[in-house]
């Protein structure tokens, strides 16, 4: 079930802020807004979250990847090493705010009850622990090359 959050926290952020009607059919306007401000206002604490210097070294990381320089792998890595021990926690709590508060959002979507999760259960690889490089990446990155980063 979180897998859901996970995938739809991702394509929230992958997804240009034109497209959530098309991505969260379910949602009202109301709620869709309520999930691109969600995303915004996590972007912005997140980075508040690093010092001055780390983050231009992050924000430079993201210019790279979304010039196509840099994988995203590759991305992720350099981030997290940028990043002291307390500003990663930072990050990785804000990214935890975020889904709780998206599963409030989904959760009143759908009557209730949580949204379904993939059809026969959990699929796919094991769920991987949280990272802050790859959320300040999805946060930062342009949803273009976020996008081209994604195929295979």
């Amino acid at each position: 079930m979180r897998n859901i959050f996970l995938v739809l926290l991702f394509a929230a952020c992958a997804l240009p802020i034109a497209a959530p009607a098309q991505f969260m059919p379910n949602l009202t306007p109301e709620q869709q807004a309520q999930v691109m401000q969600l995303r915004a206002d996590t972007k912005t604490a997140s980075f508040k979250a690093l010092s001055a210097d780390h983050q231009t070294k992050v924000q430079a990381v993201i210019t790279q990847f979304d010039s196509g320089s840099v994988s995203m792998t590759d991305a992720v890595t350099q981030i997290d090493a940028i990043l002291t021990p307390d500003e990663s926690k930072a990050v990785i709590a804000q990214s935890q705010s975020m889904r709780d508060a998206m599963r409030k959002i989904f959760e009143s979507a759908n009557g209730g009850s949580p949204p379904p999760g993939p059809p026969g259960g959990r699929q796919g690889p094991p769920r991987r622990a949280p990272d802050a490089g790859r959320i300040l990446l999805q946060l930062g990155a342009s949803p273009d090359a976020l996008r081209a980063a994604m195929q295979p």
